[in-house]
């Protein structure tokens, strides 16, 4: 009886995408998933990116916010969807290589079809003003001197700024304590306000307040200075190959149609290209990035690697967050 449930499941798949092939791509409107809540850096640019796929395909991309789980709700939703082309996920590294990684996910990578890369988000190393370290250098011997003294915010167990926080303190030779928040932005106010030295956060929320003097900001993630920051330092010239970033970008369920997949990366490339968009994106500090779903694929598994040392330099076991 199963077996004929199942049998009968793929069946009715193969024909639906039997009957997408049939007709041009896309016919109806798309619904473009989005792991977080409204007002984000991904949602943000997520419905930057309907909104040019709107109009260069000629069908609507509706963009739908489902929020929870780091994002392992909206991947999973799209994961197991009909490959058609008409669920796709526009999502952050954290649902294809933070969260598999320290999580229990019900997909995997495999489960999905890279269809292109549009932005990536620059991870940027502050500190309280309070302290007696002016650049890179100085706080990271400042910190060596004070083994466990000093802390260090994220936004949550787990998130991309835990990781990279983690990674540099593995990589620098320190030892500080993590203090947990519930999102990027009251961490920041703690750093602030002077209840926290150090966070590694958003480029978009930390370059919002470079003119603050209650902060300093000391390092960039990429191996290349921001161009909104050309004064700031990248963390790899200091501590040499030290690179995470959070990459953004438009993802479908696995087996979606090869042609379907080429019609959305070539619209996703042109509208990175798009020097309104390319501007849109730097005011909330996402650069802008074009790639072919080969290489956003090969960048993926890149990547995996890093936050894989990431994920034990933050002593997390898979599972353990929630």
């Amino acid at each position: 009886m199963l077996f004929a449930v199942a049998r009968g499941a793929i069946l009715v798949c193969a024909v639906v995408v039997l009957q997408a092939h049939a007709q041009p791509y896309p016919s109806k409107a798309v619904t473009m998933v989005l792991p977080y809540a409204p007002g984000g850096t991904v949602d943000i640019q997520g419905r930057l990116l309907a909104s040019g796929l709107t109009q260069q395909l000629g069908q609507p991309f509706i963009v739908r916010n489902m929020p929870g789980a780091t994002g392992a709700i909206a991947t999973e939703f799209v994961a197991h969807a009909v490959p058609d082309g008409y669920t796709l996920l526009f999502c952050s590294s954290a649902q294809t290589t933070g969260a598999p990684l320290t999580e229990k996910v019900n997909y995997k990578y495999e489960d999905l079809a890279p269809i292109s890369a549009s932005g990536r988000g620059v991870m940027v190393l502050a500190i309280n003003a309070k302290l007696p370290a002016h650049d890179l250098r100085e706080f990271i011997a400042y910190a060596k001197g004070r083994p466990g003294q000093l802390s260090y915010g994220s936004a949550g167990s787990g998130s991309v700024t835990h990781l990279v926080s983690a990674l540099f303190i593995a990589r620098a030779g320190i030892e500080a304590v993590h203090v947990p928040y519930k999102g990027g932005s009251p961490a920041l106010n703690d750093l602030l306000g002077g209840q926290i030295p150090m966070y590694f956060g958003n480029s978009g929320e930390v370059v919002a307040n470079a003119q603050s003097d209650r902060m300093r900001i000391i390092g960039v993630s990429t191996l290349q200075r921001m161009k909104q920051l050309p004064q700031v330092p990248a963390v790899a010239e200091v501590l040499p190959g030290f690179t995470m970033t959070a990459w953004m970008g438009l993802l479908g369920p696995a087996q979606v149609p090869r042609g379907f997949i080429e019609t959305l990366s070539a619209a996703v490339q042109r509208l990175s290209k798009d020097p309104t968009v390319i501007e849109r994106l730097e005011q909330v500090g996402v650069e802008a990035i074009t790639t072919t779903p080969e290489q956003m694929d090969a960048m993926i598994r890149a990547e995996q690697t890093v936050y894989a040392e990431a994920v034990r330099a933050a002593g997390i076991t898979r599972g353990a967050v929630q």
